[in-house]
């Protein structure tokens, strides 16, 4: 049977009676797009494709009491942002003995990028602590490089909202940042 004019909705509630076939369809309208926000996020095709078929794999698992709020394609997306920033904190910069001593002489390189590192780190969690709806602003508009008005249509929100959203995530991030360099001075 043919679903290429179901909706998402639709398709989820044959994917809930076990339909295989309504989830390969819900999958192929999904993925590349998925992709590209998974790719713009880690940087990383292969990380991308995994976040990505980890969150259809958890939607399979988890169908009989999956519930969805709003549009389907909007929990997807969302669920695979959360996915790449879940990624992204579980890896851990390290750096092993060997490439210390390799790089002996550039030890002020070694500093720098471990610094950078670090930075980075406190970032990501600055960004964790922002509220649901602002840090996924901050993406679309920073990682995925939307305008307002394109962000204000996908999440059906006013423009202002997207430029308050923004200002409040910038000005954690700014903290973050400012806290990060006292603390390195």
């Amino acid at each position: 049977m043919s679903f290429n004019h179901h909706t998402d909705e639709q398709l989820f509630q044959q994917i809930k009676k076990d339909d295989q076939a309504a989830f390969r369809t819900l999958f192929d309208r999904h993925y590349k797009t998925l992709l590209g926000t998974a790719v713009n996020i880690l940087k990383n095709v292969d990380a991308a494709k995994d976040a990505v078929q980890d969150v259809f794999l958890q939607i399979w698992k988890k169908r009989d009491t999956l519930e969805v709020k709003t549009s389907f394609a909007a929990y997807l997306k969302r669920a695979v942002i959360n996915r790449c920033f879940n990624q992204i904190k579980s890896q851990k910069p390290m750096v092993s003995a060997e490439q210390l001593e390799q790089k002996e002489g550039n030890l002020a390189s070694i500093i720098d990028n471990l610094e950078a590192a670090d930075l980075q780190d406190a970032i990501k969690k600055a960004l964790d602590r922002l509220p649901e709806r602002c840090r996924l602003i901050f993406v679309m508009k920073r990682m995925e490089d939307l305008s307002h008005k394109e962000i204000a249509e996908k999440l059906d929100i006013s423009p202002k909202t997207i430029e308050n959203q923004m200002t409040k995530a910038l000005k954690v991030l700014r903290a973050a940042v400012q806290k990060f360099n006292e603390k390195k001075a």
